[in-house]
């Protein structure tokens, strides 16, 4: 059995290591155009901040890794360009005909259609890149942000850390406006503002220009001139090659698959961010381009394609961030998704310590919960604290009872630990449950 992955990123590198586990006489190549395999561009932040200097931990695993321990036959700087029925073909001129094909080249920039000129605009996408992006930003001193979702927040982080001065420009009012509603984004808003970036909300950026030494990123609001400008606006489904075979494209851009991860053509699957999934709360296509989704359907696929069936039944959209001291986290919709999707929706937005008001030390947590009003169906919540761990436990919790599709009761009722160190006897989670029987 011949398998040939396009990618190796955590989707192509978690489907190969399936096959062979499931498979050991399986023919599996990888092909990567890039110098990286297994990488984690989640980790580029925090190269850019300097936590690490170890240019290779921004791989899980090395390549020869898995060339000799896991023996998968493992292609660097061999990038696909021609895909037909039963071969591939790469830039070096080399050919790989196979039975099963998996699509992971994940996601890609999305560039602003306006006019772009001078050498100093970056995008902050791919870990192979991550050298030269800290060379260059550690060489200047003011850097325009362009975009206010989870890269321009972390990439701000990094360069404030770094004592860098940094203009963040959005066409939102607040940061993260896809994952919370105004009145988290708007807590988060504030503590960028609190360490020093020097936030531009509600503008369009119109031109990014060069004048000397100088990029000159030009809105409806206004000029901003700074040293170097990343383009955080956001990434799209890398679908050329999924077009070359004529697949079917889903309705959100990325392409289409069955709940094995099959595509419109049985003998090709598709994992990772160029693969679309399922939004277990509106049941509806989505696309959730994280690592942590596509681990998971990269081994579904593999499971499938060696002959273990298995389904990957969908995601609720879990997400978690941070910037400075201020931890972020979100599952399910937003307010206004779920209103796009017609749900008639109660919230309820609470603050409790973290720990027994007589232990020392604890902080505190912001939790928001959406529930449909008609079965109190859980659909949404945010959580903000400085507490990571805490944060994570929080949405993580609540991540679980929402794709099982519990109430606001089920959440009430749930049986959760206590312990005065580490919560309250009344946990937050409960107490934000409880503003829905009030009444």
């Amino acid at each position: 059995m011949k398998v040939v992955i396009i990618g190796g990123g955590a989707a192509g590198m978690s489907a190969a290591s399936r096959v062979k586990k499931l498979r050991r006489d399986a023919n599996v190549v990888v092909l990567e155009g890039s110098n990286m395999v297994s990488h984690a561009p989640c980790g580029i932040p925090y190269y850019l901040e300097g936590l690490f200097d170890n240019y290779d931990l921004l791989m899980h695993y090395t390549p020869d890794y898995f060339r000799n321990v896991r023996n998968i036959d493992v292609r660097l700087n061999d990038a696909v360009v021609e895909v037909g029925q039963n071969y591939v073909r790469t830039n070096k001129g080399n050919r790989f005909e196979w039975d099963y094909l998996v699509l992971a080249m994940g996601a890609i920039p999305i560039t602003p259609d306006i006019p772009i000129r001078g050498d100093r605009v970056f995008t902050v996408h791919h870990p192979a890149e991550a050298m030269k992006l800290r060379d260059a930003l550690y060489s200047v001193s003011t850097i325009g942000i362009i975009g206010t979702g989870y890269v321009g927040l972390e990439v701000a982080e990094a360069l404030r850390f770094r004592g860098k001065n940094v203009i963040m420009i959005g066409r939102s009012g607040y940061p993260l406006r896809k994952s919370l509603d105004e009145d988290i984004g708007n807590i988060v808003k504030n503590e960028l503002s609190k360490y020093g970036v020097i936030l531009r909300l509600n503008e369009k950026i119109l031109e990014i220009s060069d004048q000397g030494d100088e990029q000159v990123i030009i809105t409806d609001g206004g000029k901003y001139a700074v040293d170097a400008v990343i383009l955080a606006t956001g990434i799209r489904p890398n679908i050329e090659l999924a077009r070359q075979l004529s697949l079917r494209i889903g309705e959100t851009g990325a392409v289409w698959v069955d709940e094995h991860m099959r595509t419109s053509i049985d003998n090709v699957y598709a994992a990772g961010d160029i693969a679309e999934t399922r939004n277990l709360i509106t049941n509806k296509p989505y696309w959730h381009p994280f690592g942590t989704t596509a681990n998971k359907t990269g081994f579904v696929v593999g499971s499938n394609i060696a002959g273990k069936l298995m389904i990957f039944p969908g995601v609720v959209g879990t997400s978690m961030t941070r910037f400075m001291n201020l931890y972020i986290a979100s599952t399910g919709l937003t307010t206004q998704e779920a209103i796009r999707h017609g749900f008639r929706i109660r919230s309820a937005v609470i603050t409790a310590r973290t720990k027994a008001r007589y232990y020392p030390g604890g902080g505190y947590v912001t939790i928001k919960l959406i529930v449909d009003d008609g079965s109190m169906r859980l659909i949404g919540a945010q959580v903000l604290g400085d507490d990571g761990s805490y944060v994570l436990g929080k949405i993580d919790t609540l991540a679980a009872l929402m794709a099982k599709g519990a109430t606001v009761e089920d959440l009430f009722m749930s049986d959760l630990a206590y312990l005065p160190a580490v919560t309250q006897v009344w946990d937050p989670l409960i107490i934000a449950a409880r503003q829905f029987f009030r009444n």
